[in-house]
């Protein structure tokens, strides 16, 4: 594990068991912070997580294969993930938010275990892994206050920790294991997914929370700036 690596990792802790304090200690609202995360994490999804993908599925197909295995499994991450934000509305709504908040943490703990086993299992360069860290650094940002605003008291008090454990473990896990094979496809499929819809469902500017210029804004940025870079690269 590089040093570049170390701090990356340290700074994604840090996000689960700070975030809210991130929010509230600056001058943004909390929706412009959303709107800015969502951005920057839709930018990356559609400019590096779905052509990775697409590159992946080529690399798969074969006579025996369907010919979009990976597509299935990030259809499956967002059903996922859909199913989960709509079971916890209706137990908020009837009142039975704190039994099940344990139980959105633990999905949310294995989403960000993959997330960061992602990120640390791919061979890409120091630039690169900066800017990827940066979006998944903000991301990371908007599933932990939009937890935290499901149940104040628990997410401070055990809520945070298990998605800073999960996270760390995902980074030292990701640190030694392989950089690439089926499992990690897999992995980048289903998170691939469950971004789309946590993006789109939790971070995206509703009509009450406009900060449509925030999320455009961050959103064309990245996504310029990461095509650039990948060109550059690729030279």
């Amino acid at each position: 594990m590089t040093i570049d690596s170390v701090i990356i990792g340290i700074g994604f802790i840090l996000i689960q068991l700070f975030a809210t304090h991130v929010i509230s200690s600056t001058s943004l609202s909390a929706s412009t912070w959303l709107s800015l995360c969502g951005g920057v994490a839709i930018a990356y999804v559609f400019v590096y997580i779905l052509p990775t993908l697409h590159n992946e599925q080529n690399q798969l197909g074969g006579d025996n294969a369907i010919q979009a295995e990976l597509y299935v499994l990030g259809l499956f991450g967002l059903l996922v993930y859909f199913t989960i934000y709509k079971l916890a509305d209706k137990r908020r709504n009837e009142g039975e938010d704190t039994r099940f908040y344990l139980v959105e943490v633990g999905f949310f703990a294995a989403y960000t275990f993959m997330v960061s086993y992602i990120v640390f299992s791919s061979d890409v360069a120091t630039i690169e892994a900066a800017f990827y860290g940066l979006a998944i650094g903000l991301h990371f940002i908007g599933v932990s206050y939009n937890l935290w605003l499901e149940n104040h008291r628990l997410h401070i008090k055990a809520g945070r920790f298990i998605l800073a454990g999960a996270t760390l473990l995902g980074i030292i896990i990701g640190s030694i294991g392989p950089p690439s094979n089926l499992y990690v496809d897999s992995m980048i499929a289903f998170t691939s997914g469950a971004m789309i819809f946590n993006v789109i469902s939790k971070e995206m500017p509703t009509e009450r929370n406009t900060h449509l210029y925030t999320f455009l804004g961050s959103a064309s940025i990245y996504a310029v700036v990461i095509i650039a870079l990948t060109t550059w690269l690729s030279l």
